[in-house]
């Protein structure tokens, strides 16, 4: 059976078996999530996403066209700190 790499790491980081990079990609750009990092060298992003009651970290392609990876959650008080601000404002 053939698993993209993005739900392998989703099930093994994050117990998410029913993965769906769709899903994620459409609150990107609905602008409903946290941009954590931009890097030109390695053309990607990495966002901060609420995914099944679950925050993760998302690595993009730099068009944000498909998901390359999940990552570990690490704890970040800058991170943090933003995601609050970000909240206060919507609220």
């Amino acid at each position: 059976m053939s698993e993209c790499h993005s739900k392998q790491r989703a099930e093994e980081r994050y117990a998410i078996g029913y993965f769906n990079p769709c899903d994620i990609l459409k609150d990107i750009w609905a602008d409903r999530c946290e941009l954590i990092k931009s890097d030109q060298e390695k053309y990607s992003h990495v966002f901060l996403v609420r995914y099944c009651n679950k925050y993760m970290r998302v690595v993009t392609d730099y068009d944000i066209r498909y998901v390359k990876t999940v990552l570990p959650l690490k704890d970040d008080f800058d991170l943090i700190n933003r995601l609050i601000q970000k909240l206060a404002l919507v609220a």
